[in-house]
């Protein structure tokens, strides 16, 4: 939901520059590429026409972006290409509704938070009032998020439905492939609103557990980390990150929701 060697060079003696980190990189190349979600509206959204993406995480990467100097280079990727892109090298940083996790701590650096979500369930209304009868039910999720280790964790009777993205999820629970599907609240709900007359409902009255968004760097990189926590710190004193909760979240946009949370050190 945070040592450098010094190299003297003597008379005689050759000395090798210390091996550039991530920030260095960042810094010579002038750009940072950013990891962002495929489909997972209002965190991206991904235009195929244009082949651009918008939404509160690319607000964000843009941000970070400006405060470092560089250029934003966005690159959609699936939930489950998240991390694999970030090891791989083909991102410079994740900031794709990646939900920071004590098992994912151990291999990547992550950024103070920026978000608080909430799992829960989309279904037809009625089909579910308590969590017991998610025991047994087909649930759909999409591949590579929390969801997973949620279900094993919580729900051991459930049967797992892993998709590649969250459209298809959607798609398999209206013809009758799964009873539900499980995710991040505000993710849903931004699914379901790109789906007119679905007849499904995000079950708001059975919350599933809280998780943190935070961004996602190789592990070692710690002082990209701190410059990405300075950025956000500062994002909070100036007000840029309200006005950036509220383009996507206010009171006047396809998720409303109040925000109850800052971003701190």
């Amino acid at each position: 939901m945070k040592s450098r060697i010094a190299i003297f060079a003597t008379v005689g003696i050759t000395a090798f520059p210390a091996m550039a980190d991530d920030l260095d990189k960042i810094k010579s190349k002038g750009e940072i590429t950013i990891g962002v979600r495929q489909e997972a509206p209002p965190f991206s959204f991904y235009d195929k026409a244009t082949k651009t993406v918008t939404g509160y995480d690319v607000a964000f990467g843009q941000y970070i972006a400006r405060q470092l100097g560089v250029k934003p280079v966005f690159k959609p990727i699936t939930a489950a290409e998240r991390i694999p892109a970030l090891k791989e090298s083909r991102i410079d940083i994740v900031i794709a509704a990646l939900a920071k996790t004590p098992e994912r701590e151990k291999t990547l650096e992550f950024s103070l938070g920026y978000f608080v979500a909430v799992q829960k369930f989309a279904a037809k209304p009625g089909r579910f009032t308590n969590l017991d009868q998610f025991n047994g039910a087909k649930i759909c999720y999409a591949q590579g998020t929390t969801t997973d280790s949620w279900l094993a964790d919580n729900l051991p009777k459930a049967i797992p439905i892993p998709t590649s993205v969250y459209s298809v999820a959607f798609k398999t629970l209206n013809e009758g492939g799964c009873d539900a599907v499980g995710g991040l609240a505000t993710i849903l709900k931004g699914n379901l609103a790109k789906i007119p007359n679905s007849g499904l409902v995000v079950l708001d009255d059975i919350p599933l557990g809280l998780e943190i968004f935070a961004m996602g760097m190789r592990k070692g990189e710690k002082r990209l980390q701190k410059s990405v926590n300075e950025a956000l710190i500062e994002s909070e004193k100036t007000g840029e990150a309200v006005r950036i909760y509220d383009q996507y979240f206010g009171p006047h946009t396809a998720v409303p929701q109040l925000r109850v949370f800052k971003i701190q050190g």
